[in-house]
């Protein structure tokens, strides 16, 4: 049996996580095998590291859900792809194709949704299988990644996809409003770049503590003017770059929940708060003054077909730049160093090449 080395979680739990050798994916009539060329360390990768909690977990299972590659072989009855194709997957993993999302299209809020790196194997390894039973429900699972995007860029199109939906898809942002960006990791900083692409005017990020590389990132991406919210008071700070007027639309890829007590501050009448963050505490704050200020909270999920389609074809035309995102790229071997680096905020998207 042939082997490859393979991230594995091996448990529940905090930790568990182990390079492993693992068998080299076998592949049916309607499969296809991915040789994997670069794969991103997410923040849901770090929060399976330090909690492995996570009701879809299915550990022993190859992590890692954000990859690109080439295809190395497919099954006798797949007829839409072919060797050689260069792919990055969406990650949508496997779907019942029947329950009320996937009949709207939804997929990755498919009520009995397997997720890739969690519940089946992912790409922190040489080799994944996409399985038919997913090209047959969700055909764009896949997408090929036109000549001029490199792996790389390719690796972060789930990121990008998921900025993307946020400030256009769910959002009523306008060329010529104002947006306010909370949090400046991967999403936060992309968002800034979507905002700027659309054509917003104030693009107002905010960063929990100073990190002078991602607000260098956040200014050449887009971003008029950063917060420091530990140096000074967003609200006030923010009250005199708008001239009192405040902002429509507020993007949260930071997740905390005093961010809520401060958007009520931030958001004018009718405005809009984007929750793209995680925080697992409960809330404190009274959701009245949300209701007489007449405020939407949208829950932010993922991304959809249009999300990626767009966001391939920014890539492809330059409109889209990612690569000041790629801080580090480097061997799966080096995986822990890889994980410390995005822990420690020294690393904006880590790249690990199997």
């Amino acid at each position: 049996m042939e082997t490859m080395k393979a991230l594995i979680k091996t448990d529940r739990g905090p930790g568990h996580l182990e390079l492993q050798d693992w068998p080299v994916p076998a592949i049916g009539d309607d499969d296809i095998l991915l040789e994997v060329k670069a794969a991103g360390i997410c923040g849901s990768d770090m929060r399976m590291k330090k909690l492995g909690n996570s009701e879809n977990l299915r550990p022993p299972v190859v992590v890692g859900h954000e990859f690109a590659g080439v295809i190395k072989a497919v099954g006798k009855n797949v007829k839409s792809f072919s060797v050689g194709e260069r792919i990055v997957s969406d990650n949508s993993g496997d779907l019942c194709g029947v329950c009320e999302q996937c009949a709207r299209g939804n997929y990755l809020m498919c009520e009995h949704r397997v997720g890739m790196g969690s519940g089946m194997d992912g790409g922190f390894a040489k080799y994944v299988k996409i399985p038919g039973h997913l090209l047959s429900v969700n055909p764009h699972t896949l997408y090929r990644i036109p000549e001029n995007v490199s792996f790389e860029d390719a690796a972060c199109l789930d990121p990008i996809c998921n900025a993307y939906k946020a400030v256009v898809q769910e959002s009523s942002l306008m060329p010529g409003q104002d947006v306010v960006i909370f949090g400046l990791g991967t999403i936060g900083l992309l968002a800034v770049q979507i905002a700027s692409i659309m054509g917003a005017a104030r693009i107002i990020g905010i960063g929990r503590s100073y990190n002078q590389q991602r607000f260098e990132v956040a200014n050449q991406l887009g971003a008029t003017h950063l917060i420091c919210s530990d140096r000074e008071n967003p609200v006030e700070r923010i009250s005199e770059i708008t001239r009192g007027e405040m902002v429509p639309v507020i993007i949260d890829a930071a997740g905390k929940n005093e961010v809520l007590e401060a958007a009520l501050q931030i958001l004018t009448k009718g405005g809009e708060f984007i929750k793209i963050g995680y925080d697992d505490k409960p809330v404190g704050v009274s959701l009245d003054r949300y209701v007489n200020k007449g405020i939407r909270i949208q829950g932010h999920f993922a991304y959809d077909y249009v999300s990626w389609k767009n966001c391939i074809k920014l890539l492809e035309l330059g409109k889209l730049n990612v690569k000041p995102i790629i801080t580090h790229k480097l061997p799966l071997s080096e995986w822990e160093k890889g994980f410390e680096l995005t822990e420690r905020r020294e690393g904006i998207k880590v790249i690990l090449i199997p």
